[in-house]
């Protein structure tokens, strides 16, 4: 899907929440098992599934996380999630990606599957991604059409290692306690 504004993308997949666990169930269970496979049985203080759509990797992964957070745009998506969590250490939070209402480092577990491209947006959705991550955090996320195996500049001390291709158009990386903190975003506001 070509780069869109946000109130776009967000009618976008409101329309599509009906329909979008039938359509990529099977594809998004392949992509899942692998995540939870690299984040193994470790326990998270604070788990955040960024781009967490109807909520069914935020219903696998709650479990590891004394409190589980899961944050889309869609508000479409996010009420298939609340029907679908029904765990009480899951918060639901609608926003940006590029802009996350976070503040720096208080995320031990980040995952971020199917929801991002590659090029500018998966910049600023890496380094949101990074910034809410505490230093020791694992970070896992996929990128589709990267091309190049990471289409943005990663500093010098991210570790960011590619684990998997699901096709020829995404890839998945993991983020496991590297260094990587990234300075707070002007835009960014503190929830957490």
């Amino acid at each position: 899907m070509p780069a869109k504004d946000t109130e776009t993308l967000a009618k976008w997949y409101d329309a599509l929440s009906k329909n979008y666990d039938e359509l990529y169930s099977e594809e998004q269970g392949k992509k899942h098992a692998k995540v939870l496979q690299l984040l193994h049985n470790k326990a998270f203080k604070l788990i955040v599934d960024v781009g967490c759509g109807t909520g069914k990797l935020l219903g696998l992964i709650c479990s590891q996380g004394q409190v589980s957070l899961g944050v889309d745009l869609s508000s479409q998506m996010l009420i298939k999630a609340k029907h679908r969590t029904t765990n009480t250490g899951i918060q639901l939070v609608r926003a940006d990606a590029s802009h996350l209402p976070f503040q720096d480092q208080v995320a031990d577990g980040v995952t971020s599957v199917s929801m991002t491209e590659s090029g500018s947006v998966s910049e600023k959705h890496f380094n949101e991604l990074s910034r809410i991550a505490t230093k020791d955090a694992t970070l896992i996320m996929t990128i589709f059409d990267d091309k190049d195996q990471t289409s943005w500049k990663q500093p010098d001390e991210t570790k960011l290692e590619l684990v998997a291709s699901f096709s020829n158009r995404e890839r998945l990386y993991l983020l496991d306690g590297a260094k990587h903190r990234v300075m707070a975003s002007s835009e960014s506001s503190a929830l957490v």
